[in-house]
């Protein structure tokens, strides 16, 4: 199986760049809803601190909100940093197959039906790859049987001699099979 190297990072960008904001904008709530509490609930307690070579009395609340929004901060940027990689990099294992399956099914709805899909070795979706190529096999098959048949008819109506009956019944039994192999409204 040939190797894929992945070439492009990103597949369908306003999708990740929405993912992204939409996880980060989380992030930021849940770090927001809970500095804002332990701030909160820290203000009725009081904190001995040495700073600036003075040791001084004051609110816990006071005292830990600069730790606080730094700790955020860096959680912040982590975060964000981490969720980037995981959807840019990790949606390619879902993503590349999306892309390659719509390419593909174009071509099938073309009337290529030649089309097999491949996916790299890591990519999610490869039982689902197998049976859209196991279909695409299928139809392959059913619309070479009528290519056949129709080949023949032509054969037929192109010899010398040629009957009227017998090439009515040819032509039904093309007519039955187009019906049973294509299942149409």
């Amino acid at each position: 199986m040939r190797s894929y190297r992945r070439r492009i990072v990103y597949i369908h960008r306003e999708y990740q760049r929405s993912f992204i904001l939409k996880s980060c904008l989380v992030a930021l709530a849940a770090m927001v809803i809970a500095g804002v509490l332990l701030y909160f609930l820290s203000r009725e307690t009081i904190t001995a601190t040495y700073q600036f070579h003075h040791l001084a009395l004051r609110t816990t609340a006071e005292a830990i909100l600069r730790p606080l929004l730094i700790t955020n901060a860096v959680v912040l940027v982590c975060f964000l940093f981490a969720t980037i990689f995981m959807t840019i990099y990790v949606s390619h294992k879902v993503g590349g197959p999306l892309w390659h399956f719509g390419k593909s099914l174009k071509s099938i709805g073309e009337g290529d039906l030649q089309v097999q899909i491949r996916l790299r070795e890591n990519d999610q979706l490869k039982e689902f790859a197998d049976q859209i190529n196991e279909m695409t096999q299928s139809l392959n098959g059913k619309a070479r049987e009528v290519q056949d048949q129709v080949a023949r008819l032509r054969a037929k109506i192109q010899a010398p001699g040629c009957e009227g009956p017998e090439l009515g019944n040819d032509v039904e039994r093309l007519y039955e099979t187009v019906f049973q192999v294509f299942k149409t409204q």
